[in-house]
């Protein structure tokens, strides 16, 4: 299961609850706007959006912004160089982290992407998840389920394939874990399609890895 970099989806959701609005994304905090369904933070604020009507969408942008925020039947974007928690009020649920960004978020019948430069650790809701790290990550970790993990090159990724239904690669230069909570790691569903210099099945049966040493 991916790191909690900011706050797990218990504690943002209890956040949420401390506000009372009834449109889809309330703005009567003046760091962010909100229109028709999407909501805006940007500058050098710190904003909570909760998610009250899908669909919810969210963006935050800016180099010193910092978001916790809910998406809902949309999509949620942590810009370049920005601070950002997201989770899913309702699926489909779809996060992307842009250069630079330090991201956590949750996808559910989505997909969760990682761009160049960025630090990210995703989880999966509901399948099928789709976790892609774009590359010159120092870490990305995320759940797949029905989907694909994918990780760029020179990087440092860690994903959980949660149903044996899963299609993983490791990109040139980097180093990959793929764990397979349900056994049969190194099979069908639960491997590296693409891995430079061949897999690695760990003792254990419960991950395969790419360029790394097995999790102890």
């Amino acid at each position: 299961m991916p790191r909690r970099l900011v706050m797990s989806r218990l504690s943002i959701h209890l956040a949420f609850l401390a506000c009372v609005a009834l449109a889809a994304c309330d703005d009567d905090d003046a760091r962010y706007a909100c229109e028709n369904g999407h909501c805006y933070c940007t500058g050098d604020d710190r904003c909570q959006i909760p998610c009250y009507a899908p669909p919810c969408h969210i963006d935050c942008v800016g180099d010193e912004v910092a978001c916790t925020a809910e998406c809902g039947n949309g999509s949620c974007l942590c810009g370049g160089g920005a601070e950002c928690a997201f989770g899913c009020q309702s699926p489909p649920c779809h996060v992307r982290c842009e250069e630079g960004a330090s991201c956590t978020g949750t996808c559910a019948n989505g997909s969760c992407n990682c761009q160049r430069g960025a630090s990210c650790a995703f989880d999966c809701q509901s399948g099928p998840c789709h976790v892609q790290c774009a590359g010159d990550n120092a870490s990305c970790e995320g759940e797949c389920s029905n989907g694909s993990c994918t990780c760029g090159p020179s990087s440092a990724c860690r994903f959980t394939c949660l149903d044996g239904n899963c299609s993983a690669s490791c990109g040139a230069g980097s180093s990959c874990v793929l764990e397979c909570p349900n056994g049969r790691a190194g099979e069908r569903g639960c491997d590296f399609e693409r891995c430079e210099g061949g897999a690695t099945v760990c003792p254990r049966g419960d991950a395969v890895t790419c360029g790394a040493p097995c999790p102890s």
